[in-house]
């Protein structure tokens, strides 16, 4: 009667041996002095990207970072976001001639040098999360909402106190200041601040 070995154990013997093997060269090579070879290094794709490592302001990349802005900041953004109510609402656009939703927010920070992406998705990645209450939000806070039936981020607005908010509104065709309460075309996902009022310095309070 024939007994066949099953085929794993097969395959358990030759690891077994092929481990022996590199074994007793490495050992051989350490007897004689020369150094074992290294294992072949990562080749192709793999390697270019551990190489070129992550790009830190690529699409994908979470960016936490809240900036600190002068005690005046925070009224500027007011002051500049209502300069541009009015103004038509431009697919892709981000100045006075037309702005987006995204283009709109892009515009006003960055006259506060602060660079942000010209995109709503994006932006609900930036600066930190806070909560979507109106007792603890501060004018300058982004609101980003998405569609009712999807969690795909496509829009965002601008927060400016007392429970109202300025965005470019693709359905009035134009810059518009709206109560949030009343806001229901879409559903709001977060509520983000990118940046933060510096405290002010002791040398300025009286005393």
């Amino acid at each position: 009667m024939i007994v066949r070995r099953p085929v794993f154990a097969f395959g358990l013997a030759l690891l077994a041996a092929s481990a022996s093997l590199e074994a007793q060269t490495a050992s051989r090579g350490t007897r004689s002095g020369q150094p074992s070879r290294p294992a072949p290094s990562a080749r192709g794709p793999v390697a270019a990207l551990g190489a070129r490592g992550t790009n830190p302001s690529g699409p994908f990349v979470t960016m936490s970072l809240v900036r600190t802005i002068a005690p005046t900041g925070r009224d500027s953004i007011l002051a500049l976001s209502r300069s541009l109510l009015g103004v038509r609402y431009r697919w892709a656009g981000s100045n006075e001639n037309g702005v987006d939703c995204s283009g709109l927010v892009r515009y006003v920070f960055g006259a506060l040098g602060v660079d942000l992406p010209h995109n709503a998705a994006q932006l609900s990645m930036r600066g930190a999360s806070v909560p979507a209450d109106t007792a603890q939000m501060q004018p300058g806070d982004l609101i980003v909402f998405s569609p009712k039936q999807s969690n795909r981020i496509s829009h965002v607005g601008i927060y400016m106190g007392n429970g109202t908010m300025l965005h470019a509104s693709s359905h009035n065709k134009r810059v518009v200041e709206v109560p949030l309460a009343t806001y229901r075309g879409l559903r709001l996902r977060d509520v983000r601040r990118v940046v933060a009022v510096a405290p002010a310095a002791s040398g300025d309070i009286d005393g």
